[in-house]
């Protein structure tokens, strides 16, 4: 025995040890430095002579319950096989009910354990879903388990030392339909068709309430719009190759990913009226939303101003997807609960437009580039826009600023809603840091009025179409019923003021490639904004000559308001809905000065 341990030991002298390494080992690191090497082979000789004591359970690798010279080859052994080697997962397979996983066999002859790990992009936490000791086992499925839009996977190998080597991850997408397009936009092969899409009525049956909330927003109505229709029409004039198609990306996503030809109906009479499926006629329908499998990107538009937003989208027709956890079991179709429906990446890529560059439409990225808001779970745009009723379910009127002008405000289904949540917007003060409109004032001289406008929004104010959209501030100094001083104040359909110095507009102006004004987003070269950022305030300071013949007191209103076209752009579309045009308040605040 001791000749053997001799060439044993001459023999680990002249060797050079190259071997994988991990955090902690059950069994053969005797001197607990985590690590397998000559060092251990050397304490394991000396306890086989007896002149060392160590714990029986981290030398007996055969598990014979001694330790002798079979243990010390056994550790040999393990040093020498540079284990582990990292397995790779070979294939993933999915159908919504039982997930198929196969990953590669190790050659590894001390393996004891696989282990099938998965995570997600939601929560971030790894979790062990199967453990098997037969090392010919590389295939397990398992049933009834719920997977999210992105997923990560690993197998890990195990060996009778406890070490455990995690391979490369493996990032599964949840399936989705896929289509090609031209340079122009136009579809060059798809697997969608029209017949995949159900149309909103088929949904009414056993959801009532969510198709008549749907039925009224700007999601169902668009396809109706003549305001649509009417832009639509000369953005296809402006780029006959490509403004149908890029218009209908994000207006009808059906028709654009099916290719269906729409250019020929100029107008919502002959669109409804035509015999495209109906889903189509529906604009933006459930099967929409609810066939969504992944996480869609901003649409990014260069010069040829053509259509290239990606949907990830899987109509089955037999199962949709939404963020009801464990939901009921029904006759007609079946039911998948993703969490990030619940998530603002879900409005993309609607509601994200970037041409040439310039940042035209940016709804998600300026709730997105809130300091740490998505990261830490933020307001969504959900919370806002699909509030959650006494019943449970998401309201799906998707309120935002825009309805439709061929009804007047008052008789519009949607016209309290949008009051209700623009009055959630922003806040007024009569103040800038310590500065304050004073109490008492002798007249003939300037008045100064601090005012701070503070935005409560994730998303900029307005946001979405901003060189179509206005909101001002409308300041009024009044005494005895007579207008001392005012700017921003209109009626309902006049233009504002813009060369007023002191009014304060908030907006954007967007330009031309020769720099020339335009409301086209198509023509879009150049932007200035000035927009309310998200959670940020705006600062100003009114100086107001107070004539010296008053008396009594100065009344001080100030209101935040809002419409959701400027008024030329209506004038020179659709003139007869000028005076539907509506102008909503924001938040009002009035102060008194008395006058010394």
């Amino acid at each position: 025995m001791i000749k053997n341990l001799t060439y044993i030991f001459l023999f680990l002298l002249n060797c050079t040890f190259v071997f994988s390494q991990c955090d902690n080992y059950l069994y053969g690191d005797v001197n607990n430095d985590n690590s397998l090497d000559i060092i251990d082979i050397i304490i394991f000789v000396d306890v086989i002579f007896e002149n060392q004591i160590i714990d029986l359970q981290l030398a007996d690798l055969n598990f014979d319950l001694t330790t002798n010279i079979f243990d010390v080859i056994i550790l040999i052994e393990r040093i020498l096989d540079d284990f582990p080697y990292a397995l790779k997962i070979n294939s993933i397979n999915f159908d919504f009910h039982a997930l198929e996983v196969t990953w590669e066999k190790t050659n590894d002859y001390g393996f004891s354990q696989y282990n099938l790990f998965y995570s997600n992009f939601i929560d971030n936490q790894s979790i062990l879903l199967y453990s098997t000791q037969q090392v010919n086992d590389t295939t397990i499925v398992i049933n009834d388990i719920v997977l999210n839009e992105q997923n990560f996977f690993w197998v890990s190998v195990v060996d009778f030392t406890g070490c455990e080597l995690l391979g490369d991850q493996y990032i599964y997408e949840l399936p989705f339909k896929t289509y090609e397009l031209d340079n122009n936009g136009n579809i060059l092969n798809t697997e969608f068709s029209s017949g995949d899409f159900r149309s909103a009525e088929d949904c009414s049956g056993c959801h009532y309430d969510h198709y008549n909330e749907w039925f009224s927003s700007m999601h169902s109505y668009q396809s109706r719009s003549p305001v649509f229709f009417s832009h639509k029409e000369e953005v296809k004039e402006l780029y006959p190759a490509t403004g149908e198609r890029f218009c209908m990306q994000c207006h009808n996503p059906i028709a654009y990913l099916t290719g269906e030809e729409t250019s020929i109906y100029s107008n919502p009479n002959d669109f409804q009226s035509s015999g495209l499926n109906q889903a189509i006629k529906d604009g933006i329908t459930c099967d929409v939303c609810h066939t969504m499998t992944g996480i869609s990107q901003s649409v990014f538009t260069e010069d040829n101003i053509a259509a290239n937003a990606i949907y990830k989208m899987y109509p089955l027709g037999n199962i949709k997807f939404g963020p009801i956890e464990n939901p009921e079991e029904n006759d007609f179709h079946e039911s998948y609960y993703l969490p990030t429906y619940e998530s603002s990446q879900m409005c993309l890529p609607c509601h994200d437009l970037v041409v040439r560059g310039v940042e035209a439409e940016i709804t998600f990225s300026e709730w997105a580039r809130i300091p740490g808001f998505s990261m830490f779970d933020g307001v969504s745009c959900q919370e806002c826009h699909m509030p959650l009723k006494e019943n449970g379910y998401h309201n799906h009127k998707f309120v935002g600023v825009d309805m439709d002008l061929a009804i007047p405000p008052l008789e519009n289904p949607l016209y309290e809603d949008v009051s209700n949540l623009l009055s959630t917007a922003a806040e007024l003060r009569f103040s800038v840091w310590n500065d304050t409109i004073p109490d008492v004032f002798v007249p003939g001289e300037i008045l100064n009025i601090p005012l701070t406008v503070e935005s409560l929004t994730g998303h900029n104010l307005p946001s979405g179409a901003t060189f179509n959209r206005e909101a001002w501030i409308e300041l009024v100094v009044k005494n005895n019923n007579q207008i001392i001083y005012s700017t921003g104040l209109i009626d309902n359909a006049d233009m504002l003021n813009y060369s007023d110095e002191n009014l304060l507009l908030f907006s954007s102006n967007i330009y031309d490639e020769n720099n020339n004004p335009t409301n086209f987003v198509t023509e879009l070269h150049s932007i200035e904004n000035f927009t309310l950022g998200a959670y940020q305030e705006r600062f100003k300071y009114y100086d107001i000559l107070i004539p010296e013949n008053i008396d009594n007191e100065i009344i001080v209103t100030a209101r935040f308001l809002f419409r959701p076209f400027k008024p030329d752009l209506i004038l020179g579309h659709h003139p007869e809905f000028i005076n539907n045009l509506p102008i909503y308040e924001i938040d009002a605040i009035l102060q008194t000065v008395t006058i010394e």
